[in-house]
């Protein structure tokens, strides 16, 4: 079984990937881990020497080509809405969308400054507008998963267990 972890960045989809392989004895993959392994730099670095388009190229590969049977991907932000890549994890695995509320992804991107190219305005209000703007692009992609998951005020051990409870159904 694959199982795919979709949403927004600073949903928490790789603490989440992380607990959920401990509790289903599955191997996790964390999907701009093996982005920068494979480029030998890091994602702001690739976003900055060699644009998006490269990056999601990239990224297609290790959606498409990557993840082994009996595995967790934590995906990143974005991969669901470019090429067929959401249609892919729909077909080759179990998807899930890590859903959190705005506000909280704000603070949680906030803290992780200049981590994320995407979201790197310089205050917090237009951090806020980016995602808020991001969110609803694609919310059209993300509500294609098999599974919604509201992450909320819940700890990384109980999404994963509540995750294991609508994967048995």
């Amino acid at each position: 079984m694959r199982i795919y972890l979709i949403g927004m960045p600073g949903s928490g989809k790789s603490t989440l990937a992380e607990e959920l392989s401990t509790l289903l004895s599955l191997p996790f993959y964390d999907m701009d881990t093996e982005i920068e392994e494979r480029e030998k730099k890091s994602i702001p670095e690739i976003f900055t020497e060699k644009g998006e388009d490269y990056f999601r190229k990239v990224e297609k590969e290790v959606v498409q080509t990557f993840l082994p049977d009996n595995s967790i991907l934590a995906t990143g932000g974005g991969a669901p809405c470019f090429f067929d890549n959401m249609d892919f994890m729909l077909e080759n695995g179990e998807t899930v969308f890590v859903d959190v509320h705005e506000d909280v992804l704000v603070e949680r991107v906030w803290q992780q400054q200049g981590t994320r190219p995407l979201l790197a305005q310089n205050e917090k209000e237009e951090v806020y507008n980016a995602i808020k703007e991001k969110r609803e692009s694609r919310l059209p992609y993300y509500s294609k998963a098999e599974f919604t998951i509201e992450a909320g005020t819940k700890t990384p051990s109980e999404l994963a267990l509540e995750i294991k409870e609508v994967l048995k159904k």
